[in-house]
């Protein structure tokens, strides 16, 4: 007999879609904020009283075993009765609110109800929805008598509705694990450094611990990584895995890594996600039923375009969600968040993980335990959770409101809060910038009004033109409410005044912890990178502990393969002018010594510029090298092109003038005869900035060296990325120029990689 285990939750949302009181389509809440609203009400809980209960019961239908579980949020006992009490938190006004408002709610409660009932043979048992304002904290109650043979009916009536799509998900379920099993390596052998990396990552998997790995370009870690997880799913309780990356092109290896293993016989589900923006067919993304055609009615049609892509498909790719999307007429990146919770491996943006504002928010905790997540290049976590974790609000778009607003409470909401800029604005005016300690009382009250206000507002005048103003800003305050909710020591309160408008950031300096805080609720956790160097400061910024493993291998090619020379030239920004001409020479005459196509990357566009039109002079306008540059705000076709210029065998060489850190430092394959000459100028220091200077003042105070966290460390991961376009196979073969004095110091001859030790100096 086929079982499938499901989550109450889970099962009353597939049945009776569309009833979430914070429809998707619009915004949904902060699971801390949640969680804090829940715990509030349960405190509030007698003695006799229980929270979080867990109850679990099966049903047999039609030849399946299904096994219903979940905790519900509290079992309130009196000497008469006993109450199952469902808490949820509403940004509604509750007098809007009536009984029947959210029959979804009622549904996971009297699944509650039917098994405690089931399980203490109880006649009848009456169920509670309590709905919590999450702006004034006020308190609504509905409460409904149940007979246990009601509740019976109804449980009978919603596993009858998801039996045959259980019945679906249990074959794909069997068929994945029949497959796992006799899965082999999609390689005829492993490359040095492989099976070591895959081992760790099995092992790590199934002691459901975390592992930091730098495992140098070319041993492969897509497929070492996603192969031993894939393994490991056969072996342990892991249900899912998300393979998490910021880049598109590292998204489409993780793709081709699976279409390689379903070639050996692989039978998963997996679904790509794309950011909305990206994926949207409308030319305005504007997520509202009255808007759109995909979203309206978007809950009447998603459960048939569910079974019809997982019936037929096993690799949704941005094209498949398209196709699938317009065939059942849904929005396509809804449709691929609801596959997301049902899918064997996720592929996506960290932010589906790690933000606190667009994370998957209705994967429940069990699930978390069940999934395992891979953490691609996982060096750009931490510049990346550094945006996540932090939040801005200015003054500028209130004043703009201001004028559009005239008379009512919204207006007064909106007056509220300019009141509390121009009070901060008279107390720290005759500074550009400025810290404090907490975000004032006046200013977070007033954010609170306006979100309320604004969010009523839209709500019964959703036509207004004046909207998408209203709309964005009422993001913004809601935004950064969530991450105060955040703010501790780990973080920098500062202001910003320019002319008079006043900018307010909750500035997360250190966001070791929050990740630590989100990667614990997971089953595993693997962050691997070929450049966390120096270790030790890249495990301590993702949130490593000492418990922690950690893997670092060394490269598989050999040193010959790439020469590595150091131009002492001081690229700092007083001696730019004077040493552009130099430069220009020597990047010349690696360009001459050199076989085959280059590419040459600088610390800014204007320096990249500068350089560039004395290059020109010494190409004489192009007769020897044919030269392409970097642009800023290239289009993604623009950007394919740029790459698609570097050829093989072409007669004139292709020299590739590009920005250190930007799209072309990383990510970038180009294999063989494609790329033989990489230059980089300069150590990669970001511009010294206040928020810069605040991460250095605050590992000062921890006793580490804030500099170094701040400036040094981050920069020279720049380098080795751009440095690691070069050699990308065991075939390449290549030449490094690394242009600045600094290269020469103590500090950065020990960040070098070990197949960097044999560099020579040009002076």
């Amino acid at each position: 007999m086929k079982e499938m285990k499901i989550s109450i939750r889970s099962l009353v949302e597939y049945v009776y879609r569309g009833g979430d009181i914070d429809n998707r389509f619009r915004s949904s809440s902060s699971l801390m904020e949640g969680t804090i609203i829940h715990q509030h009400i349960q405190r509030e809980y007698k003695d006799q009283d229980e929270k979080e209960v867990f109850l679990k019961t099966e049903f047999q239908q039609e030849g399946m075993k299904i096994i219903v579980h979940g905790r519900c949020d509290g079992l309130l006992k009196t000497e008469t009765s006993v109450v199952i009490d469902e808490i949820k938190s509403t940004s509604m006004p509750l007098e809007e609110l009536t009984i029947d408002s959210f029959p979804v709610y009622w549904a996971q409660a009297k699944g509650y109800a039917y098994i405690y009932a089931l399980d203490h043979q109880l006649k009848e048992i009456k169920v509670q929805l309590t709905y919590v304002q999450k702006t004034t904290k006020e308190k609504k109650r509905f409460i409904q008598t149940c007979s246990f043979e009601d509740l019976a009916d109804f449980m009978e009536e919603t596993i009858a509705a998801y039996t045959s799509y259980a019945r679906i998900l249990a074959n794909i379920r069997e068929e994945k694990h029949h497959s796992i099993t006799e899965l082999n390596f999609p390689f005829s052998s492993y490359r040095p450094g492989q099976r070591k990396l895959a081992g760790a990552v099995y092992k790590t998997i199934k002691e459901e611990r975390n592992l930091f790995g730098q495992a140098p370009t070319g041993i492969g870690k897509t497929i070492s990584t996603l192969f031993p997880a894939v393994k490991a799913m056969g072996d342990t309780e892991t249900e899912r895995l998300f393979y998490l990356t910021a880049k598109t092109i590292t998204r489409m290896t993780a793709e081709e890594a699976l279409a390689l293993m379903e070639e050996s016989g692989l039978r998963l589900r997996s679904v790509t996600l794309t950011a909305k923006d990206k994926i949207c067919f409308q030319e305005e993304t504007i997520c509202q039923p009255e808007y759109c055609e995909f979203a309206d009615g978007y809950y009447d049609r998603v459960n048939g375009a569910i079974i019809d892509i997982l019936r037929t498909e096993t690799r949704m790719t941005r094209g498949v969600i398209e196709e699938y999307a317009r065939k059942h007429r849904v929005c396509p990146f809804e449709f691929s968040l609801d596959l997301a919770y049902i899918v064997d491996v996720v592929i996506g943006d960290y932010n589906y993980i790690f933000d606190p504002r667009v994370s998957l928010k209705r994967m429940v905790n069990e699930d978390r335990k069940q999934t395992a997540l891979l953490v691609d290049e996982a060096h750009n976590l931490v510049e990346r959770s550094r945006g996540m974790f932090s939040a801005d609000l200015t003054s500028g778009a209130f004043n703009d409101l201001k004028e559009l607003y005239a008379g009512g409470e919204l207006s007064e909401a909106i007056d509220y809060v300019v009141a509390a800029y121009e009070t901060l604005f008279a107390d720290h005016k005759k500074h550009q910038n400025f810290v404090m300690e907490e975000v004032p009382g006046m200013m977070e009250e007033a954010v609170d009004h306006f979100v309320a206000k604004a969010e009523q507002e839209l709500r019964e005048k959703p036509e207004r033109e004046q909207n998408d103003l209203l709309l964005e800003t009422y993001f913004e305050a809601q935004n950064f409410l969530k991450i105060l909710q955040l703010v501790d020591d780990h973080y920098v309160i500062y202001g910003s005044i320019e002319q008079n408008n006043v900018a307010l950031r909750l500035y997360c300096v250190d966001p070791s912890y929050l990740l630590n805080e989100v990667s614990k609720q997971y089953g595993a956790s693997v962050f691997f990178s070929a450049t966390l160097s120096p270790f030790p400061y890249y495990k301590d910024m993702l949130g490593g502990k000492k418990e922690d493993y950690i893997l670092q291998l060394g490269s598989p090619y050999d040193y010959n393969q790439v020469d590595i020379t150091v131009r002492p030239l001081s690229t700092r920004y007083k001696d730019r002018e004077e040493t552009s001409v130099q430069l220009a020479e020597s990047l010349y005459d690696m360009a001459e010594r050199v076989k085959g196509n280059h590419l040459f990357f600088f610390p800014s566009y204007h320096y990249m510029e500068h350089v560039y039109s004395e290059w020109l002079k010494q190409n004489k306008q192009g007769r020897k090298f044919r030269s392409i540059i970097q642009s800023q705000g290239m289009t993604e076709q623009e950007r394919d092109d740029f790459l698609g210029s570097f050829q093989e065998g072409e007669d004139q060489k292709l020299i590739g003038f590009a920005v250190l850190g930007g799209v072309f430092s990383e990510g970038v394959d180009l294999r063989g005869d494609r790329l033989n000459g990489v230059a980089i100028v300069g150590i990669g220091l970001a511009p010294r900035s206040m928020e810069r200077d605040l991460i250095k003042n605050y590992f000062d105070k921890k006793g580490k060296n804030g500099y170094d966290y701040a400036y040094v460390y981050p920069g020279m991961n720049k380098v080795l990325q751009a440095g690691g376009r070069l050699i990308r196979s065991e075939e390449d073969h290549g030449s490094i120029l690394l242009v600045d004095d600094r290269f020469l110091t103590n500090k950065y001859l020990s960040l070098f990689p070990s197949e960097w030790s044999h560099y020579n100096v040009n002076k």
